[in-house]
């Protein structure tokens, strides 16, 4: 660790990262982005056809138009992983695998993860015919015959969603008991193309190229069966990554990052964006709005603070 102190360093290079970056610089602000990559969530999204601007379909060629932005501002960029944040005085300590950073104020973007069903096929169809986002990918269901796995209020908007489109939808559940809210179960009961199957699990996605069934194991009779299905919706929930930063910020009870309209955290200094917060729908552009707001949030706080000078 050398005695450079950052103005501002950001966390994660998602949507929300790369657009706080983008803000800071434009401020003028001594910014560090460290990040494991650089796209985020749009790495494993597939197509995107929902974020402003944009009239191509595969998230990579999004992602490469927001890389684009973050060198023609000569962003400094830190590929590595955050283990661990402190607050020393007024300056935040970052300790990033080997190395460690000071700054003035920290920007959290580093969002969250969709929890996975971990069985054999899903990694490689990621993109292919599995998607973790109903809302983002729902429409490349039309026509076809799709499985939402899931029994909280994430699966069943989203059996919503996919039954507009799709010619038959399955929501499979591992009990027949559900913790969506009554209202939604309700919808989903009285959709003609929609059909349950209860007590089951997903034991192996199949295909090569693209999803083309699923083998579903009954957890009481144990019958193991394939499933011909063209996409798969996995709404089990998402874990947001806030391990380094959660002893310095109030969680909520789904461990994401509690922030207010400015995006400020609990405690003084820190913001956070997208993804790893508690504000709803979690979507790209979002994510992208959030960064922009927590970086002019930052920029206000350290001119208030008298800590870092107009540039």
């Amino acid at each position: 660790m050398d005695n450079k102190i950052y103005d501002i360093i950001i966390i994660g290079g998602g949507p929300a990262g790369i657009s706080a970056a983008i803000y800071s610089k434009r401020k003028k602000l001594d910014t560090l982005v460290i990040t494991m990559d650089i796209g985020g969530g749009l790495l494993v999204s597939g197509h995107i056809e929902n974020y402003p601007g944009f009239i191509g379909k595969n998230s990579y060629e999004l992602v490469e138009i927001l890389e684009k932005q973050l060198k023609a501002l000569d962003v400094e960029i830190k590929y590595s992983e955050v283990k661990r944040i402190e607050k020393e005085g007024e300056i935040f300590k970052v300790m990033a695998n080997e190395e460690e950073y000071l700054a003035k104020a920290i920007i959290a973007c580093s969002g969250s993860i969709p929890r996975k069903l971990n069985v054999p096929g899903e990694d490689k169809l990621i993109g292919r015919g599995v998607s973790y986002c109903a809302i983002c990918d729902a429409p490349f269901s039309k026509n076809k015959i799709a499985a939402i796995i899931g029994g909280g209020n994430s699966a069943f908007q989203a059996l919503e969603s996919v039954s507009k489109y799709a010619k038959k939808a399955y929501l499979i559940h591992r009990s027949d008991k559900f913790r969506a809210d009554p209202v939604l179960i309700d919808i989903a009961k009285s959709l003609s193309n929609v059909e349950f199957i209860l007590n089951s699990i997903i034991t192996k996605i199949n295909g090569e190229n693209k999803v083309e069934s699923i083998t579903i194991k009954n957890i009481i009779t144990n019958e193991e069966y394939d499933l011909n299905v063209d996409m798969i919706f996995v709404e089990i929930g998402r874990e947001p990554k806030i391990d380094y930063i959660k002893h310095l910020v109030e969680i909520d009870e789904r461990g994401q990052i509690v922030v207010d309209k400015y995006q400020k955290t609990s405690c003084e200094g820190i913001f956070a964006a997208g993804d790893v917060t508690d504000r709803p729908y979690k979507q790209a552009i979002v994510a992208a709005g959030d960064g922009a707001i927590a970086a002019l949030s930052a920029y206000d706080y350290l001119i208030r603070k008298g800590i870092s000078p107009l540039k």
